[in-house]
């Protein structure tokens, strides 16, 4: 039989307390001090950052689904994520005005319009209201660290469960997400919370374990329409749950324990607690939508973009197909199949990466991301728990020996299914996607808790210099933790590598206005390409804005001056005519030039179409010189001069690439049928 738990064979730390009492209260103070610098550092940090792209739509529909009692909005993020972070708000509802739900924007679900009324437009403090849903997120962030702990504790003991609190707590990683308001983090909490506790369950059922696995798992399909992965991984440690000579034990509530040894006996347990969390995830997901098929109370209601499921699933392929059988007979409800299907139809989304422009992902998108974003610190202790990991077996007998690799199964397990998906994926829009592996690689941290013993100081010493260098490096990015990059690549070039949330997410509004004050002359003209759904004048910046996502109807007029480009702008990943410079553009470009050579037109649709292509090839320029400064690392800020605003715009192009984007995809498809969806 294989000892599902016995004594940690990583040594504890020892401390200079000898009673047992005065250890037990220092740890809990230090376990207790770690939670509250990480919420005062993620709320301190976030005060000082704009709405991100997302946000503004995570707290409105959130805030629908208390107030509306109404599905539509956002249904893709996550029903729980959305209503959590919009607690605050309902609880003093009474200072704020929702918008006027007789509008189109309302009707047709269009979340980004009723976010930027209800935020903007309606008399509401919009800085408030983001600090209170933001907070919200911080708690669960606290959660997260106290479940690392906690886990990594039961596996390595107290040192081991505090390196990989530490490890946690200053991660820029979770520092950056765990103060934004979406779903992101709380997947991550939910998704470790689950794979945990089913473990757990798998082999002790007692009412707190059957509780706590029954509330992750219904809170994790709540969260995100990835929560399926926990379907695998759960069958994989059902299966190592049944090998020969297992035991499962049972606690009643009265605390008499019963052994399950026979394999029917262990199957039918297995079976029996898989259906009972799967049917109380099942009620969770029907209570969250009030027990209603129908996403609004009304009748006559459209959904953003496709309007309803059965349009949405001619885009959506396989997934599109189970919806829309699963909305007919009525099995799920329909804002959650529809967010389902909204997701599946946008897997194939314009990505960049390394200079490079993609629809399909690339294989080495998310290694990448990895390796760039997470400090080389955490790597390092990685690094020594892994090797500490066979030495611990092998200073142990054999039956502790099969507890340490028993224990890490479930570890392995999530974090190869995950790394499957990764891989495989072709959404690469952002390094955020990676988190769920975060709480999980920081509890495998704590292994490395095996050197703190006296005949091991130089690599005790080197675990405590690595958990100081993150601790340094971490403060070092404050408040910048969402445009952390580690050493390998200088945070000043960042954007020739990663854009969009692992880079730029419209979140430095306030670091810009700050660099204007300072730096900008008083009558210079400043320019504003802006990536993001807030306001910049809510933040005190007046600037002309340059088309990024769509025609403007305004003409625009390019002068000398400053000009700040979101980094995912500069790049021109999305939007109208997305990608490099390239001869089709340059084509038309100068046709519209000819064109326009004896008389400009005021507005209209070729003069927008002209007012973008300047831009478009303006950032192309800029894409080939060094800003002269920045904000917040991800907006690039440039003072053009006549003579270089000139050559950019009418000499030769710094870049011109045979094929746009879009029609290099083309050809490549049509030479190609079968070529692999991922690029290398």
């Amino acid at each position: 039989m294989i000892p599902y738990r016995v004594r940690s064979p990583i040594p504890q730390l020892r401390a200079s307390f000898h009673s047992p009492r005065l250890r037990r209260r220092a740890l809990i103070a230090s376990v207790f001090s770690m939670g509250c610098l990480h919420l005062i550092i993620a709320i301190a940090s976030v005060q000082q950052k704009s709405a991100t792209f997302d946000e503004v739509a995570h707290v409105t529909a959130g805030y629908s689904y208390w107030k509306q009692n109404d599905y539509r909005l956002h249904p893709e993020n996550g029903n729980l994520p959305q209503r959590w972070m919009a607690l605050p708000l309902v609880a003093f509802s009474s200072r704020l005005n929702f918008p006027d739900l007789a509008t189109d924007s309302w009707r047709s679900s269009d979340l980004w319009q009723v976010g930027d009324d209800f935020f903007h437009d309606s008399g509401n403090d919009f800085k408030w209201m983001l600090i209170a849903a933001r907070s919200m997120i911080a708690i669960i962030s606290v959660a997260l660290c106290m479940l690392v702990f906690f886990w990594s504790r039961s596996l390595f003991g107290n040192a081991g469960g505090l390196i990989s609190l530490v490890v946690c707590a200053f991660s820029p990683t979770i520092l950056a997400h765990g103060r934004l308001a979406t779903s992101d983090l709380f997947a991550a909490f939910f998704f470790a919370a689950a794979v945990w506790s089913i473990w757990e369950l798998l082999h002790r059922l007692s009412v707190a374990r059957l509780l706590a696995g029954t509330l992750a798992v219904s809170g994790l399909f709540l969260c995100k329409t990835s929560a399926v992965l926990i379907l695998p991984m759960t069958l994989v440690m059902a299966l190592f749950t049944l090998i020969p000579r297992q035991t499962i034990s049972i606690t009643s509530p009265r605390g008499r324990r019963y052994d399950l040894r026979s394999q029917l006996a262990r199957r039918s347990y297995v079976l029996g607690v898989t259906v009972f969390i799967g049917l109380a995830a099942y009620t969770s997901v029907w209570a969250a939508y009030g027990f209603r098929y129908s996403a609004s109370p009304g009748t006559d209601h459209a959904f953003y973009k496709f309007q309803d499921i059965k349009t949405v699933a001619q885009h959506s392929g396989t997934a599109g197909t189970a919806a829309m059988w699963l909305a007919e007979h009525r099995v799920l409800p329909e804002a959650y199949l529809y967010g389902t299907a909204f997701m599946a139809a946008h897997e194939g989304r314009a990505a960049f990466f390394n200079g490079e422009y993609e629809t399909k992902g690339w294989r080495l998108f998310f290694p990448y991301c990895l390796a760039v974003k997470t400090p080389l610190a955490v790597f390092g202790l990685l690094a020594l728990g892994m090797i500490a990991l066979p030495r611990s077996a092998r200073s142990s007998d054999n039956s502790s020996r099969m507890t340490i690799a028993y224990q890490l199964v479930p570890l392995v397990i999530a974090i190869n299914i995950f790394w499957g998906v990764f891989l495989g994926t072709q959404l690469n829009i952002g390094h955020r996607h990676l988190l769920p592996t975060y709480p999980l690689m920081f509890v495998l941290a704590g292994a490395a808790a095996h050197w703190c013993r006296q005949r091991t100081k130089i690599l005790a010493g080197t675990i405590a210099l690595l958990l100081m260098w993150l601790v340094a490096e971490s403060l070092a990015s404050y408040p910048h933790y969402l445009s952390y990059f580690n050493p390998l690549v200088p945070r000043e070039q960042a954007y020739r590598h990663l854009v969009d949330s692992s880079l730029d997410w419209g979140q430095d509004l306030p670091s810009l206005k700050k660099w204007l004050d300072a730096n900008a002359p008083p009558k210079e003209p400043v320019f504003l390409g802006y990536f993001g759904s807030a306001r910049p004048r809510s933040y005190g910046i007046e600037a002309r804005s340059l088309p990024m996502l769509e025609y403007q109807q305004e003409p625009l007029e390019l002068v000398p001056g400053t000009y700040c480009i979101s980094a995912t702008s500069l790049q021109s990943v999305y939007g109208e005519l997305p990608g490099r410079w390239n001869a089709e553009y340059e084509s038309y470009y100068q046709d519209l030039n000819r064109q326009f050579e004896n008389e400009l037109p005021s507005q209209g649709e070729l003069r927008s179409q002209w007012d973008i292509l300047r831009v478009r090839r303006l950032f192309a320029s800029l894409r080939h010189r060094e800003p002269d400064a920045n904000a917040g690392y991800s907006v690039l800020i440039y003072r053009l001069s006549a003579p270089e605003l000139e050559a950019a715009l009418h000499g030769p192009p710094a870049e011109l690439d045979r094929f746009s984007w879009e029609t290099r995809r083309m050809l490549e498809e049509l030479l190609n049928p079968s070529r692999n969806k991922k690029s290398i």
